[in-house]
């Protein structure tokens, strides 16, 4: 288990976007972007090599997303309004997603193992997320997750602030 640093302004936005390690070394290096169709984030090691991707497959109110490991798909997400943003499940995988996305804390799941923690932190150079993963194998996959997560977060394929979510504009009838 260990701890990787972004920042998460960089996360959806265009260019690269470089995670690194409790010392300071760069782990991975995310480069994509999202918005148009067909979206793709790759997740790089610090050496060059592909370890994951995240493509986006369809547009609208259900966009459906494909997880790639090593070139091979290995699962898929989907945002499913209704059911709430706050909880997601990863297909194939078999991860569940909880967490709260005006906070941005997140934690993955796989039956009672904890995959990733998610969480805002201040250190002395400024704001970053801190991922905690219990896993080497998965960094790269979670790294895809929680940049669709805060593409989400962001207002997702409207490019707008979360005022404009729908799911956080409905009223309830009593």
């Amino acid at each position: 288990m260990r701890n990787l640093y972004t920042k998460r302004e960089n996360l959806t936005g265009t260019g690269t976007t470089t995670v690194k390690d409790e010392r300071g070394l760069a782990c991975y290096f995310l480069t994509g972007r999202w918005g148009m169709h067909p979206a793709v984030l790759s997740v790089y090691s610090s050496n060059g090599d592909l370890k994951a991707e995240i493509k986006q497959r369809s547009l609208g109110f259900w966009p459906k997303f494909e997880l790639f490991s090593d070139r091979k798909l290995v699962g898929s997400l989907r945002r499913y309004y209704g059911l709430g943003t706050e909880m997601l499940f990863v297909k194939k995988l078999n991860w569940l997603i909880l967490g709260n996305s005006l906070t941005f804390n997140y934690k993955i799941y796989h039956g009672r193992r904890c995959v990733l923690s998610l969480h805002e932190v201040e250190l002395a150079s400024g704001n970053y997320l801190e991922l905690t993963i219990a896993d080497i194998n998965d960094e790269a996959l979670c790294l895809c997750i929680v940049a669709i997560l805060d593409f989400w977060a962001k207002g997702g394929l409207k490019g707008g602030s979360k005022e404009n979510d729908p799911l956080l504009n409905l009223s309830y009838i009593h």
